[in-house]
């Protein structure tokens, strides 16, 4: 290499260097950007029909600028995918009035700035709520007819809210039964079962919306409605002992109760969910079966190998009443066909030998006629009515005592565990009991808070609700 080629690499390299030292001294304009944040007076807002809606929005801005904002607040159903969504206002703070069914939404506020451009927003829970959107539902009859009241939260007794909703129409003496009331996709009903019809009722406002023969495709000749249960997108009817079935996740307009599985049988009205299927109880051959939505088809239960505690395909007794326990497992009683012994089996349909425990020989005063049982979903224990009394079995032990008692004439006619199913975090989730009751010619409700023992807190009520007429029925309705 020679000493003028290094020379001159030296020399663009210094050139170079001292280039990139130069100052710009151009004449530009720097903007500051402007940074928003939305602030609003409350991110949780709940509105009881037919009030109006009012947040107030204020901007943290570092850079304000004459231009200003626009705004727009926008309001649709939370949960999935949105198919409506509805413009309330476009002024800075919302003023609007909400025409939307009670359930949960989710409100959005967008703040555009005129002159960036630049769009901010904000996301607020709303829950809309009627007078009917929370409590106990009680089915009180009287002059032979029946009507539905609701104990709401704050303990406000909302009377004949079915016959008001609906001209003065009442509901047929004898309507018993308001089965567990769920919401699935956003979606929520209530059926209400008499002797000889189901009706189903706006969750809303308890208008009538359909009644027995707008369920089926064909309805049967013998209306015996007993049940109805709801899990997920399937339903079905327990009628006269068989098990009409419909998936809700069908084409709009296809959605009506099959014909019912072939065969013999006369299921009891207890049904559990499982990943092996829908599980009933024949009362004819005295055996468990998965019931099979997709096929209308009812299979017995494999006989495991080996000796099992018992067999699901060969029980061989009456069934009492059946309900999960913990998430995996269930509890079953049994009384024998001579009706002078009663029996507890712990099953677990999802496994090969679904047959876990079993306790035989229960000392259980008035279990073998009761008909009135609440199963806990935290401890091995079932609490049933027996006179004028309340008892608490203890699986475990095998023994029931009575936990409370009522005055002398006093007829216990309903009872229910509290299962707030739209807030698990409930503290009385699972932890009190509401009994029913008629006497001196009223029905009453309790309130019986549950110790951790599984006693009642301080062995007594917590609240008692009188003036109701005699009591058929009681069902808590959670939020949408």
């Amino acid at each position: 290499m020679t000493k003028q080629y290094i020379y001159c690499l030296v020399f663009l390299a210094t050139a170079m260097v001292l280039g990139s030292c130069y100052k710009d001294k151009g004449n530009y304009d720097y903007t500051n950007i402007n940074k928003v944040v939305l602030k609003t007076n409350r991110d949780t807002v709940s509105v009881v029909l037919p009030d109006s809606l009012k947040v107030d929005l204020t901007l943290d801005q570092t850079a304000p600028s004459d231009a200003g904002f626009s705004f727009e607040w926008v309001m649709y159903l939370a949960g999935g995918t949105p198919l409506t969504r509805r413009t309330l206002d476009t002024t800075q703070n919302l003023r609007a009035k909400i025409t939307e069914l009670p359930g949960s939404y989710y409100l959005m506020v967008y703040a555009k700035d005129r002159k960036t451009k630049v769009e901010y927003q904000k996301r607020i829970f709303v829950s809309v709520l009627s007078s009917f959107s929370e409590g106990w539902l009680v089915v009180e009859e009287n002059n032979n007819a029946c009507d539905i009241s609701m104990i709401s939260p704050v303990d406000t007794v909302f009377r004949n809210i079915y016959s008001l909703a609906n001209k003065g129409q009442k509901l047929p003496a004898g309507t018993r039964r308001i089965p567990e009331i769920r919401t699935y996709n956003g979606d929520q009903k209530v059926f209400i079962l008499s002797p000889a019809d189901m009706v189903q009722a706006n969750y809303s406002d308890f208008v009538k919306l359909m009644s027995y023969p707008d369920f089926f495709w064909q309805a049967p000749t013998d209306v015996k409605p007993q049940e109805y249960f709801v899990n997920s997108y399937d339903e079905m009817m327990l009628n006269n002992g068989k098990i009409y079935c419909r998936t809700l996740n069908a084409p709009a307009g296809t959605i009506k109760l099959n014909l019912p599985p072939d065969g013999v049988y006369y299921m009891a009205p207890y049904e559990i969910y499982s990943t092996v299927g829908y599980v009933v109880y024949d009362t004819i051959s005295q055996q468990f079966m998965k019931l099979n939505i997709g096929s209308v088809t009812l299979t017995p239960f494999s006989k495991p190998t080996g000796t099992p505690l018992f067999y699901m395909n060969n029980i061989g007794k009456k069934l009492l009443y059946t309900e999960v326990n913990t998430a995996s497992q269930c509890l079953a009683f049994f009384k024998n066909n001579n009706d002078d012994s009663l029996f507890a089996f712990t099953y677990n349909p999802t496994l090969t030998d679904p047959a876990v425990k079993r306790y035989d020989g229960l000392t259980a005063p008035g279990m073998i006629n009761a008909r009135l049982f609440v199963g806990s979903r935290t401890l091995p224990h079932l609490y049933y009515a027996s006179g004028n009394s309340i008892y608490k079995l203890d699986i475990e032990a095998k023994t029931a005592v009575p936990i409370y008692t009522f005055p002398g004439g006093t007829e216990i006619r309903a009872m229910k565990m509290y299962r707030n199913l739209k807030t698990s975090t409930d503290p009385n989730n699972n932890k009190l009991i509401a009994v029913a009751t008629y006497e001196n010619g009223q029905g009453k409700i309790y309130y019986f808070p549950i110790a951790a023992t599984g006693n009642f807190t301080n062995d007594t009520y917590s609240k008692v609700f009188s003036g109701f007429n005699k009591i058929n029925e009681i069902t808590f309705k959670s939020l949408k």
